[in-house]
């Protein structure tokens, strides 16, 4: 999946997930080799930047939060439902420990 691809598909799951009531928030679209660096050595990705490539450094992941009331939380559907949803369109499975890490084929 190309950038273009990934970027018109998650782009279609933001409206999704706002045409069905939920409140979503779009962060880490793309990331330096450094700021990738600095979350695996705050232990908050296990991928390290450099020999171990994250797709936010390739533009083609994002994580998406919620908010409800002004309060982050999980989605009213939860994230298996978004998940499944994310997958039957071409993305990848969810990651058990990263459960708002939505990610390219």
């Amino acid at each position: 999946m190309t950038r273009v691809d990934f970027t018109r598909l998650i782009s279609a799951l933001l409206i999704e997930m706002s045409r069905q009531g939920e409140n979503p928030i779009a962060d880490f679209l793309k990331r330096s080799d450094e700021e990738q660096k600095r979350l695996y050595d705050q232990g908050l990705s296990k991928c390290d930047g450099i020999n171990n490539v994250s797709m936010h450094q390739r533009g083609k992941a994002l994580d998406i939060y919620f908010v409800e009331d002004g309060v982050l939380g999980p989605p009213k559907k939860g994230y298996d439902f978004w998940h499944e949803i994310w997958v039957n369109w071409g993305g990848e499975p969810a990651i058990s420990w990263d459960e708002g890490h939505f990610e390219a084929k």
